[in-house]
């Protein structure tokens, strides 16, 4: 079944739900002409898309198996979509209904996470704000395993409980073990492990935060490193198999600001690099053990890069390893749904270079990932819509018809360990 995106998105002006595509546009334009543009820029059209949702679900997760031939999103209701990504980098549904809706008489429960748990494309891990983290094998029906914290009865009585408020969460290198991030609760931050293997808690982090907590990253290789940041401004490096808390704690970075995305990287000497994204639209990087600053754009500066005149429409989506192990910064604007769409790298300190224009967008971006092998991006956001990104659509016409999935699929502080 196909719709117009035209159709869907009334569709979604329909509803109430607030977005920021409800408000109004503050005046913006290009800084260049489309001759610049297109001399400064790569472009890039949208190889495929699909309408999760004809109503106004915004997707906030994506998440790809390693050889980027299963993608899961999910979606601010909880659904979670799977789509084959295999057939030319297509979008097919499969394993229709196999995440089920978390019923909550909570409204504000949503979606804070999907991962495979793997390299494999058969189990997934879905995070959810009440804080369950449950755990699904795609190729059986129903949950396999669910992670949630359980006061210890052991412990002293006087320490608060942990909250249900779950912000986040990621699994390690060797996918065993689980971390998740909470809200601040009576003056208390945590960070709660789980053993995947043995399907059971294994302890709390609870003095290095301040504030809620707003990413748990796991290093790529390495099963015991992992960054976690949050709203009091902190980037805190962890190596998991010390004794305790205080001696896991390798290194303390204070942004000043307040941290929304990390993401890990390593430079030309391999060693690791932190980059972040904060609430305020700004880009740090920071090198890992010593936590000496590396590059920082603030929003004026990446906006200027992505040649548009205007910051307050800017949104700085994320930050992408590419094959070279160079770094592109993904941003849009909030300007006429959406439709800006760019990316930039950072060759040198205090140097923006403009990369790739991705023409044709048709919402307001909120999570991205990126196959760097393919040379593949794929995009989700406000509106429902999963975008793929490839140069070989670059050529193809962009007044292409939306595809409606979902319609569609309906035929077929002691150590924790």
């Amino acid at each position: 079944m196909t719709e117009s995106i035209n159709a869907l998105l009334a569709e979604a002006a329909a509803k109430e739900l607030h977005s920021s595509e409800d408000e109004e546009d503050i005046g913006d334009e290009d800084t260049c002409s489309a001759q610049e543009l297109a001399a400064a820029f790569q472009f890039q059209y949208a190889q495929d898309e699909a309408s999760l949702t004809l109503k106004r679900d915004y997707v906030l997760g994506l998440c790809a198996d390693k050889g980027y031939t299963c993608l899961a999103a999910g979606l601010s209701n909880t659904a979670v979509k799977i789509y084959d990504l295999s057939a030319a980098a297509a979008l097919t549904p499969v394993h229709v209904e196999r995440v089920p809706i978390v019923a909550s008489a909570d409204q504000d429960v949503t979606i804070c996470g999907v991962r495979f748990l793997d390299e494999s494309p058969h189990t997934l891990l879905v995070g959810t704000t009440n804080g369950q983290v449950r755990l699904f094998d795609l190729r059986a029906t129903g949950e396999q395993a669910r992670f949630e914290y359980k006061a210890d009865p052991d412990a002293d009585s006087h320490l608060p409980p942990v909250p249900k408020s779950m912000t986040c969460f990621d699994r390690n290198a060797n996918s065993r073990i689980i971390c998740s991030g909470t809200e601040q609760h009576m003056g208390n931050v945590y960070l709660i492990f789980y053993d995947v293997r043995e399907r059971r808690q294994l302890g709390v982090y609870q003095e290095s935060h301040e504030d809620d907590v707003t990413q748990v990253s796991f290093h790529a290789k390495n099963p015991d490193l992992v960054c976690t940041g949050g709203t009091d401004g902190l980037i805190n490096v962890f190596d998991i198999k010390q004794p305790d808390e205080d001696e896991a704690l390798l290194n303390t970075i204070n942004t000043e600001s307040s941290v929304h995305r990390l993401n890990w990287h390593q430079n030309v000497y391999e060693q690791d690099i932190i980059s972040c994204i904060t609430h305020t639209n700004d880009f740090r990087s920071y090198e890992c053990m010593e936590g000496d600053e590396i590059i920082s754009f603030d929003r004026a500066a990446i906006t200027a890069g992505i040649r548009r005149k205007n910051a307050g429409n800017f949104n700085l989506i994320n930050a992408h390893n590419m094959q070279d192990d160079g770094v592109f910064l993904l941003a849009g604007t909030n300007f006429n749904r959406g439709e800006v769409l760019r990316s930039v790298t950072a060759p040198a300190k205090d140097t923006l270079k403009p990369l790739t224009n991705f023409v044709g967008n048709k919402q307001i971006v909120r999570e991205s990932i990126f196959d760097a092998t393919r040379n593949l991006l794929i995009t989700g956001g406000e509106s429902g819509i999963i975008s793929i990104w490839t140069p070989e659509a670059s050529n193809k016409s962009s007044n292409n018809k939306l595809k409606s999935k979902s319609v569609a699929s309906k035929k077929h502080t002691k150590n924790p360990y």
